[in-house]
């Protein structure tokens, strides 16, 4: 593979330029709300992860194959340190880098400049091109002010409401889409899991109405560190107007392979079933409780211990992870919960919230350092802590998995299920019986969409799926 070397920084390139104050402040309407600084610095701190450069050289090879030659305007919504500018034949370039301290040192070509603003306060539809990675940052560490904002602002520019569950990516995607003229492109690095996951629909359908042809490259293993998602290289060509939509399997040399779903296999990915579909009183999975912060509202026995308080009164037992327990192991009662969990040091007691704390509950609540507690659940709460007790699942089923199908175990020790790790109710023995059992040998990695090298993750709705097959006796 060859490079356009004659723009890439270098002793030529120069700093940070073009950066006029009217540029260099960010949009009050965009930030100045932003809620308490704590929470704009970690959201800050979250977005900043490297593109390996061998993926950004990848990603300007594929704007090559559909953009042959120099491009006129190329536009990066989450710049960081401008590495996606000292590559690719150009006339402009433009990154946007809301975090000062990123960009402060930056060097790039003549031709390119970065500005600290956020990239959401110019809504001109100018770029030829919009390259880059946007920031990877779960839907829970987003700002409110700031999610609120964007939400009506892409609303406004393209019709699509993006859903709550999704994460910082997904309103970058979008807005890359809409700064694109009529016939542009996008080469963006997003998790591969966008092209089924249901938090990605609205997304995918305005794509779909608008025709546009759509190119994603399955990275093989790109190397983001502390990233547990498999990364692509998403291609939107709005100059095509097919439809077309085509998935590849990249392998770490660059070459790869057309593949027939976005799980890998001719059956495709397990459809998506919701509760509400289900009948009454028939097996269904919920998600795992979000306490706001599993640190702090989630103990081990040695924590119980320290802060005197009560089983049964003060905490009850909980599971946050079945990937510790025996392969062999399907029911979890008084004397595996002890053994696996308790004298294990594991996070099993989960405060109670369904009655007024005791003495000692309220002061270990009292005693939690507030950065400790600065999840978005939690600012939302009246009271940070309080949470709804769930009920009592009859299952506990884990969604990530690594091997042919997820742990699954009976919860015969009255827990609660927190986290990845998601309840099944209303299940019969026969259920029971055939979860634990696989469902007959099932390899589920076929019907998932990979989550990372070598882990999936099947979601609720997927389970509600699975469980609707246990109940139709004879379906495939």
């Amino acid at each position: 593979m060859t490079y356009d070397t004659n723009e890439t920084a270098g002793p030529q390139g120069i700093g940070i330029s073009g950066r006029e104050p009217e540029e260099k402040t960010p949009d009050d309407s965009v930030t100045g709300s932003w809620e308490d600084r704590l929470r704009v610095s970690s959201y800050l701190d979250r977005c900043q992860v490297d593109t390996p450069v061998a993926v950004v050289q990848s990603a300007w090879n594929r704007v090559r194959e559909f953009r042959p030659g120099k491009v006129g305007k190329v536009v990066d919504l989450g710049a960081g340190d401008g590495r996606f500018a000292r590559f690719g034949s150009y006339e402009s370039y433009v990154g946007y880098e809301i975090d000062e301290n990123r960009s402060a040192n930056a060097t790039v070509p003549p031709n390119a400049r970065l500005v600290n603003c956020c990239a959401f306060s110019d809504c001109e539809a100018d770029a030829d091109v919009c390259i880059g990675n946007p920031p990877f940052v779960r839907n829970q560490q987003i700002p409110g002010d700031w999610r609120r904002y964007v939400q009506g602002l892409l609303r406004e520019r393209t019709g699509v409401t993006v859903s709550g569950l999704a994460n910082a990516w997904q309103f970058f995607f979008l807005n890359a889409l809409a700064r694109l003229k009529f016939d542009g492109l996008a080469a963006l690095i997003v998790p591969f899991e966008w092209v089924s996951r249901p938090s990605a629909e609205a997304l995918r359908h305005y794509i779909r109405e608008s025709k546009w042809n759509v190119h994603v490259y399955r990275l093989a293993d790109a190397g983001f560190a502390g990233v547990l998602t498999t990364a692509s290289i998403t291609v939107v060509d709005k100059a095509g107007r097919e439809g077309q939509w085509e998935l590849h399997d990249e392998a770490a040399d660059g070459d790869g392979r057309l593949m027939a779903s976005a799980s890998g296999s001719a059956r495709g990915v397990l459809r998506y079933l919701r509760a509400s579909d289900l009948a009454a009183k028939q097996p269904m999975a919920k998600r795992g409780l979000s306490p706001g912060t599993q640190k702090v509202l989630t103990l081990t026995e040695a924590q119980r211990r320290k802060h005197s308080l009560r089983k049964g009164g003060d905490v009850v037992p909980c599971v946050t992870s079945l990937r510790h327990l025996p392969a062999e192991l399907v029911r979890v009662d008084e004397t595996t919960f002890r053994k696996h969990y308790i004298e294990d040091g594991r996070r099993c007691w989960l405060i109670r919230t369904d009655r007024e704390p005791s003495a000692e509950l309220s002061a270990y609540i009292e005693s939690v350092p507030r950065e400790e507690r600065q999840s978005k659940t939690c600012l939302n709460r009246p009271e940070w802590w309080r949470f709804k007790m769930p009920e009592v699942p009859t299952m506990f089923f884990a969604q990530g998995f690594r091997g042919r199908f997820p742990k699954v175990v009976q919860n015969a020790v009255g827990g609660h299920a927190v986290g990845g790790i998601c309840g099944i109710y209303n299940a019969g023995e026969d259920v029971v019986d055939e979860l634990t059992g696989g469902l007959g040998g099932m390899d589920l990695r076929d019907r998932v969409v990979a989550y990372s090298a070598g882990f999936y993750k099947v979601e609720i709705n997927q389970i509600n799926s699975l469980l609707a097959r246990t109940c139709w006796k004879g379906d495939g």
